[in-house]
């Protein structure tokens, strides 16, 4: 008979137990999708973050290639794809070791925004990438709201001075680049003053917000209406020449003089161009 003692690797296997029973505690309840892909990019671990942040069940996940199936278009899978190829031969690559933000595909076909962190972890000899990523939606949400009130008049809706004088400059340099030619159009409501005086300021806004709503309905998605300052208003056209510039300006005071306003009436600007 041959006897052996089994009491140290009991305990060594209990305590490995007791250590993969916290580990999938802790994946289980983390908020952020954890995410491990083998050496040819399928999908080995799945937590249930991963689940609803993808809409992917562990079952229909597991083994599936995880770029083919969550990459938002086929040049973006492309790009993955290659740059995993790389990762399987050293563990390196552009995005290891860094936190970037990408957009990724639900299951439902909605994009979404995902904060991701990659690390490379090798197993049996073939490197495993190890991601962990985090929705981040209501973040990119807020941020383009923030952006776009920094660029905004908040009354009129359209651009205001200092985003204008921005765009104003890159044409500057687009035009001594290429030679190209831009046009400006700048209005001014004409005796605005007695609008607020006759009718109050209310109606005065009314007056701005009209007038910079119909002039925003006649331009090119490409040109930028900004408001300058009190009632005046400036308008960037790119690719137009002075003589086109001056016909849009001629349309758009016609249309400002049509346009009835409650309470107020009839309104008139002058233009000027250059």
């Amino acid at each position: 008979a041959l006897m052996i003692d089994l009491t140290e690797r009991m305990a060594a296997e209990q305590k490995l137990q007791e250590r993969e029973t916290i580990l999938s505690a802790i994946t289980d309840s983390a908020h952020d999708a954890i995410v491990m892909l083998d050496g040819q990019g399928a999908v080995v671990f799945w937590n249930p973050a991963a689940e609803h942040l993808f809409g992917y069940s562990r079952e229909e996940i597991l083994g599936q290639e995880l770029h083919q199936l969550v990459v938002p278009n086929e040049k973006l899978y492309q790009t993955h794809k290659k740059a995993f190829c790389q990762f399987q031969l050293t563990g390196e690559g552009n995005l290891v070791g860094k936190t970037v933000e990408i957009k990724g595909r639900h299951k439902e076909g909605q994009e979404i925004y995902v904060e991701v962190s990659l690390s490379g972890l090798k197993v049996n000899d073939d490197w495993h990438a190890v991601g962990i990523l985090r929705d981040i939606g209501e973040r990119k949400k807020m941020e383009e709201r923030l952006y776009r009130l920094s660029i905004t008049d908040p009354l009129t809706n359209v651009y205001n001075r200092r985003f204008f004088m921005q765009m104003l400059e890159w044409e500057i340099g687009r035009t001594r680049r290429t030679g190209r030619i831009f046009s400006l159009v700048m209005l001014d409501l004409d005796h605005f003053k007695n609008v607020n005086d006759r009718f109050g300021h209310a109606a005065g806004d009314l007056v701005l917000k009209t007038v910079a709503r119909a002039i925003s309905n006649r331009m090119r998605k490409t040109d930028i209406l900004a408001r300058w300052g009190g009632e005046e208003f400036v308008i960037l056209l790119p690719e137009t020449a002075e003589k086109n510039a001056t016909c849009f300006a001629k349309a758009l005071c016609a249309n400002v003089a049509s346009l009835i306003i409650p309470e107020v009436g009839r309104v008139t600007a002058s233009f000027g161009v250059t």
